[in-house]
């Protein structure tokens, strides 16, 4: 059986794009399997956040580029205000998730935010990476437009905040044990060791 990672993230979080790298890794290496988990910083109708830096806890000068110079990951701020919504993209990964591109979405949303500072609040923005993914962007545009997969987002949300109890991003679950902001590989390669030990003690 694979080693369950479950990894709750929201698109414009850097540390979360930022802790797909070592994430990506160990599951190739460790033949981990992963659950991608939505979550939004700033869901509606709360006032959306002006800055990045807002909800970091330290600059980013002094956090996340010094982070992702030692990952060699390309991360540039996005030149946008108000930090964009996710809601949309939250409901273009389930779209994608029920055609078993979920993970390759997720990367691609990452990117176009992260890398080449795209809006990714906006139908036409996100309906070219689905496009790039060869999901049909027709339906893919309509079911933003007709917001067909708003409920299945929100449940999701509902299972974060209340269930799951996340209140930050972002946050990686690996059997019993619980990780809050940036995992490096190395702990991620020993959470999972544990949960196999504990599994093997079980049988």
């Amino acid at each position: 059986m694979k080693a369950h990672i479950e990894f709750y993230f929201d698109f414009v979080c850097p540390l979360c794009f930022l802790a797909t790298k070592p994430l990506r890794e160990v599951i190739k290496e460790q033949k981990a399997e992963i659950e991608w988990k939505p979550f939004e910083l700033c869901p509606e109708p709360a006032q959306q956040i002006e800055q990045i830096e807002d909800f970091l806890e330290r600059p980013w000068n002094q956090s996340i580029a010094p982070l992702a110079q030692q990952l060699h990951v390309e991360i540039n701020m996005p030149d946008m205000s108000p930090v964009p919504r996710t809601h949309l993209a939250h409901e273009g990964f389930h779209f994608a998730k029920k055609h078993g591109q979920e993970s390759a979405y997720v990367d691609a949303v990452f990117k176009a935010y992260w890398e080449e500072e795209k809006d990714i609040s906006q139908i036409e923005v996100l309906a070219e990476i689905a496009d790039s993914l060869h999901l049909d962007k027709e339906i893919f545009t309509r079911i933003l437009k007709d917001r067909t997969f708003e409920q299945v987002h929100k449940d999701s949300l509902v299972h974060a905040y209340e269930d799951a109890h996340v209140t930050k991003v972002p946050t990686l679950k690996i059997g019993s044990r619980v990780f809050q902001g940036f995992a490096s590989k190395e702990t991620l390669e020993k959470a999972l060791f544990h949960e196999r030990s504990a599994k093997d003690r079980e049988k």
